[in-house]
């Protein structure tokens, strides 16, 4: 008697093992997507104690009763993760000093990340840096590592507007310079594109009268 057990029909193994190994492809590309999106720690919410956002220094001799002087060990001691920081949609990380490192990393970047806002950001974004105010002989705030530049390439020093586009090609407006300015208990750093001498709209300081 002949065996009547299931056979498959030709060629329909091979099919099933090509569709299951697409699935698992798709799975696995999916799940990278996912994974590679920063989300915030469970239960976050904005830290708006004096340790979350600190007393911010007036004038050159404030910044360095705070920071210190320029250029010290401790103006690059803290860093977080920036998506599309050098380019878009690459993370890399800024350096900054200590003292607004719980403003930058939990309360500012955090909010981006919950806002699900990271295409928002543009290269470049930078913050320490050791160097003069341009075209002057006195110290940059970066120096002091208590300056955060955000989406430098599309917001040159010298413009008077904000370009709000983003990785993605869409415009978020003034999203970012209002989560890093904030209104009152915001994060608290000065803007740039206020400077009275030439604004700097990428610029974000945590010092003012300077």
């Amino acid at each position: 008697m002949k065996d009547r057990s299931f056979a498959p029909l030709p060629g329909l193994g091979r099919w099933i093992v090509v569709l299951w190994i697409g699935c698992a492809s798709l799975s696995g590309l999916l799940m990278a997507s996912f994974t590679a999106r920063a989300m915030p720690p469970l239960g976050w919410t904005h830290d708006h104690s004096s340790a979350g956002i600190p007393r911010r220094p007036q004038g050159y001799n404030g910044l360095v009763s705070t920071f210190g002087q320029p250029c010290n060990n401790a103006a690059n001691a803290a860093r977080s993760s920036w998506p599309s920081q050098s380019r878009p949609g690459v993370d890399g990380y800024v350096y900054y000093h200590p003292y607004i490192d719980r403003d930058v990393s939990w309360n500012v970047r955090n909010h981006i990340s919950a806002d699900r806002k990271e295409q928002a950001l543009y290269p470049g974004i930078g913050a320490y840096n050791c160097r003069y105010i341009e075209g002057t002989t006195n110290w940059s705030v970066h120096a002091f590592g208590a300056a955060i530049d955000t989406n430098w390439q599309r917001n040159p020093r010298g413009s008077t507007t904000w370009n709000g586009v983003g990785s993605d090609g869409r415009s978020y407006g003034r999203y970012l310079p209002n989560l890093w300015k904030g209104a009152y208990p915001g994060h608290n750093f000065y803007w740039g594109i206020n400077f009275s001498t030439i604004p700097d709209p990428m610029h974000f300081q945590y010092v003012t009268g300077y």
